[in-house]
């Protein structure tokens, strides 16, 4: 099952962020979702940005129509097999290999232009 990595457009803003938490919440409450949003800090191109992981079918299905994402570069979509590439997604359907995703230390990530950091695993990941 494919998952994506994203941020929202206007992260820093508190009403934009609430308004996507309160969306995600409510389907989760509803039990629309097939798995769980994991929140994230992510480096894209050295500046750090809230993010987070869902399912594709989840992001599909309750982040793209509603338009939280209409401004963003890209998005990064994972495979759940680490052996498997991850790609760029970009707003014009064009897609990147970045290579496969891996755990990084703390100190290799800093070293990096583009990675992630979960919240919930206190873990780092970059793309080789």
């Amino acid at each position: 099952m494919p998952y994506v990595i994203f941020s929202i457009d206007n992260a820093n803003d508190t009403h934009a962020m609430a308004k996507f938490l309160r969306h995600i919440d409510t389907r989760q409450a509803m039990q629309q979702m097939r798995g769980t949003m994991a929140h994230c800090v992510g480096c894209y191109e050295g500046a750090l940005e809230p993010s987070f992981i869902l399912t594709r079918q989840d992001y599909d299905t309750h982040v793209a129509p509603y338009g939280f994402t209409d401004g963003q570069i890209c998005i990064l979509e994972c495979a759940d097999d680490t052996r498997q590439p991850c790609f760029l997604e970009y707003g014009d359907g064009r897609r990147e290999n970045v290579g496969q995703m891996q755990e990084v230390s703390p100190v290799d990530a800093m070293r990096r232009m583009n990675w992630t950091y979960r919240l919930d695993l206190n873990r780092y990941f970059a793309t080789k």
